[in-house]
């Protein structure tokens, strides 16, 4: 359709709006150009380039991805385990909401004026984690400047190869590594030590800059006061705390577990 609106020459922008359940990441695809390599006589090969026709790469471009985010609903769907079906795939609502947030380029929140100003921060807080590349604008009724969404060539594919969870826990270790960096030179310029790696003064407590463990899950707890449990008594059990803000590494975690 698309293709045959630009062969009348009387646009020159289209506003697309999808079904709520539609998925951007299976759109965004459609405005590539077809490869060359493949077979067009393969019934399987995945391409829809009718012969005759040009491509729609060809003929248009994606300038941005929009995601409307219902403020006064969105906690509901964060939590809701209702599952929605397209075409072959089935998910949860909350999952496609995510997926929807994580692709755009824009992110609308609407009906601000039905939240609270910590919820409004909150709700946008949580998609900056989601997204750290979009940019968020704020509504009622959903009334917005168009100029902020239109025509902002935003939209770039080789983007989108980078995982949202990547491009996420990388920003927030760039800012850890830096407060890390600047703690350093500090503590250096003041007394000749590093504060990178520091143990707590009793040695349970060893923190990294990047992550910290606590070797007793009892913390602040004197050791002469401190209860053996029955685990550590009978087989020698103990437990430690580790905490980061940067996540594991989901392949070399599954790697090393399974």
């Amino acid at each position: 359709q698309i293709i045959s609106l630009t062969e009348k020459k009387l646009f020159n922008y289209m506003l697309i709006e999808a079904s709520g359940v539609s998925e951007p990441s299976q759109i965004a695809p459609l405005f590539d150009l077809c490869d060359d390599e493949h077979d067009p006589d393969d019934p399987d090969a995945d391409h829809e380039h009718i012969e005759g026709k040009p491509q729609l790469g060809e003929v248009a471009r994606l300038d941005t991805c929009i995601t409307v985010v219902d403020s006064a609903e969105f906690y509901n769907n964060l939590a809701s385990m209702k599952t929605y079906e397209q075409g072959e795939t089935v998910g949860t609502i909350a999952e496609l909401m995510m997926e929807q947030v994580e692709f755009s380029n824009v992110v609308v929140v609407n009906k601000g004026d039905l939240v609270s100003e910590e919820q409004k921060a909150d709700i946008i807080g949580k998609i900056v984690l989601l997204n750290p590349r979009a940019k968020v604008i704020e509504s009622v009724q959903s009334k917005v400047n168009v100029m902020e969404i239109l025509n902002t060539r935003m939209f770039k594919a080789e983007d989108n190869k980078v995982e949202f969870w990547m491009k996420a826990s990388k920003d927030a270790a760039e800012l850890v590594e830096a407060d890390a960096l600047e703690c350093c030179i500090t503590s250096v310029a003041k007394d000749g030590k590093k504060c990178c790696k520091s143990k707590s003064k009793d040695g349970k407590l060893i923190n990294s800059g990047l992550s910290q463990v606590q070797l007793d899950v009892a913390a602040g707890t004197n050791t002469k006061d401190r209860k053996i449990t029955r685990h550590e008594a009978r087989f020698g059990i103990t437990s430690f705390i580790y905490q980061a803000r940067r996540p594991f590494h989901p392949g070399r975690l599954v790697d090393l577990l399974l």
